[in-house]
């Protein structure tokens, strides 16, 4: 079965009980009708009194209502009889036939006992909320479909699953009630052929009735903002090198840089001045270390002796920084029909919708050690939430219009022994005393009064105006947030200056004063040359790249979109 219908006896997503040919009702000169109801399975119907009634609305529960006479020296317990099953069935003959149809199924909710007349009324319901808050998620998401987003709803962990049913139901243009079986089903808003026709002289003199909706209640506009919110996680690699100037590198460098020994820089002073910078030594340093105690290295008949293993005649190194820069995407959708588009005839309403994406890794990303990672930047965003929360506020809107123009409610009143088999998904035409018009139905009232032998039945449909077509709720592309990539992977060159001499030895001009604002190396000769020289401090220094405000501040975007929405026009002429 499929939403109360055989599976493919009927179009899916279509209107149960369709067919391709209407029933066209035919007034009789006379029926005779009887009922059978059941309670607890017990057929009680020679005890009833008074009227019957049968009330049932698409989406909302159906109620029904009874008077049993009890006799006397019968005990009646009335809190027994509450939660007792009851069936309705109507019972028609006419011209010597004899049909039936099953008008209610539900439970009793309520017995109020009258001890004077001996009369215990009863009403009843179907239970629609109940039965649906007993479900499993699984289960109404099997029965309702739709779409549903945790960032639009609450969570629906110890929540009433019949709200959760509900939001579920905001999405599509559909109504979720009980059949006269008592079967749960969803019957799409949409009019489709008529399964019944009531053509002239079938309906209860001047008993056709037309409801409207006011003006501020048709919604015509829906304009939806919403906005997305995500980190982008950036990290900066900056390559140094240094290389002694007296020292090219190898042993070659090592022997030429002999001849002049000065101060050379630590691991640690490296080390140092790449967190000074605001940076994060990245993968250690590399390079060329001064070499340890050897025999004869260059060659001279000279040994060399050293003891410490962390001291560079020429380094590579890589400062690392990480930060977190917040990007958020909004976006301004408007759903319209024909009428909405207008600024002159719109009647608006407005929804807003934030969804934030967090995740641990933002809270600690500037702050862990920087271990691997290339310059560039990572989105920590969610497509799949934002695609489906994007839909979801979508398909609100979308049937929050359609909603709106199906309140157009045209009523009429017909013996109940031609309202047989008439069901909430079926599709009525009304063509009598001067209306002509086509909807779905959306009510239907029994009466059945047992002293006057009036059998009465209330039809309702609800009948959709508005024209124009419909675009597909396609999801919006994000708007381009991406910002130009850092081009300078090449390495930083770094000086070196040297004091403790008035003469360079190598060049013979004379060393100028410490430049203090100099990046690189500082330090100063071991030998000096017999007059007063200025000693520099040693030291190593470095500077990390200025990152622009573009790369730091929130990026933001936008996307606008127009989705136009068609309202069907059912037949309506009176």
């Amino acid at each position: 079965m499929l939403n109360a219908s055989p599976l493919n006896a009927v179009p899916l997503n279509g209107v149960a009980g369709s067919s391709a040919e209407p029933e066209y009702i035919v007034r009789g000169q006379s029926f005779v009708w009887a009922l059978r109801v059941l309670v607890g399975g017990v057929d009680l119907t020679a005890q009833l009194t008074g009227t019957v009634t049968v009330d049932r609305e698409e989406g909302a529960a159906g109620i029904a209502g009874f008077d049993l006479y009890i006799a006397p020296g019968t005990p009646v317990v009335p809190p027994d009889w509450k939660g007792q099953t009851v069936t309705i069935d109507y019972i028609s003959t006419r011209q010597g036939e004899t049909t039936e149809a099953r008008s209610y199924t539900g439970q009793i909710s309520r017995a109020d006992w009258n001890p004077v007349n001996r009369v215990l009324s009863c009403e009843c319901s179907d239970q629609l909320q109940q039965r649906v808050e007993g479900m499993s998620i699984e289960a109404i998401n099997a029965l309702v479909g739709g779409s549903w987003s945790e960032d639009l709803f609450e969570p629906v962990e110890g929540r009433s699953h019949w709200d959760y049913a509900q939001e579920r139901l905001s999405t599509r243009p559909v109504s979720l009630d009980c059949s006269a079986n008592g079967v749960l089903r969803v019957s799409s808003w949409y009019a489709g052929s008529p399964n019944f026709v009531f053509g002239p002289g079938t309906t209860f003199y001047q008993r056709i009735e037309l409801q409207q909706s006011d003006l501020d209640a048709a919604t015509n506009r829906v304009e939806i903002e919403f906005s997305y919110r995500y980190q982008r996680l950036w990290q900066l690699n900056e390559p140094y090198t240094w290389t002694h100037v007296n020292a090219g590198g190898g042993i070659s460098g090592f022997c030429n840089w002999r001849t002049w020994s000065t101060d050379l820089p630590s691991t640690e002073m490296i080390a140092d001045s790449v967190s000074g910078s605001g940076q994060q030594l990245l993968g250690g340093v590399g390079g060329y270390k001064l070499p340890l105690s050897m025999a004869n290295p260059c060659g001279d008949g000279n040994g060399w002796v050293n003891t410490f293993d962390n001291l560079w005649l020429s380094a590579q190194f890589t400062g690392a920084r990480r930060w977190v820069q917040t990007v958020t995407e909004s976006y301004k959708l408007v759903l319209a029909t024909a009428a909405g588009e207008a600024e002159q005839s719109s009647i608006v309403q407005r929804a807003g919708y934030t969804l934030p994406v967090e995740r641990d890794i933002a809270e600690s990303w500037g702050s862990d050690p920087i271990r691997d990672g290339g310059t560039g930047s990572q989105d920590l965003s969610d497509e799949s939430r934002r695609g489906n929360a994007l839909a979801t506020a979508l398909r609100i809107g979308q049937v929050q219009i359609i909603g709106a123009h199906r309140e157009t409610t045209l009523t009429w009143e017909v013996p109940s022994s031609m309202a047989m088999g008439i069901d909430l998904s079926h599709t009525l035409e009304l063509n009598d005393q001067g209306a002509h018009a086509r909807g779905k139905c959306r009510r239907i009232v029994h009466q059945f009064d047992l002293g006057s032998g009036e059998a009465i039945t209330s039809l309702s449909i609800a009948v959709m105006r508005g024209g124009g077509v419909s675009d597909p709720l396609a999801v919006p592309a994000s708007p381009d947030t991406s910002l130009p990539p850092f081009t300078s992977s090449i390495q930083l060159l770094l000086g070196t200056q040297l004091g403790g001499r008035q003469v360079d030895p190598y060049t013979g001009f004379a060393i100028g004063p410490y430049d203090e604002d100099r990046l690189g190396y500082s330090g100063n000769y071991d030998a000096n040359d017999n007059m007063p020289a200025e000693i520099y401090p040693r030291r190593f220094l470095i500077e990390s790249r200025e990152i622009g405000a573009e790369y730091r501040d929130e990026r933001t975007g936008t996307t606008e979109a127009l989705y136009r929405v068609g309202i069907p026009n059912d037949l309506l002429e009176l």
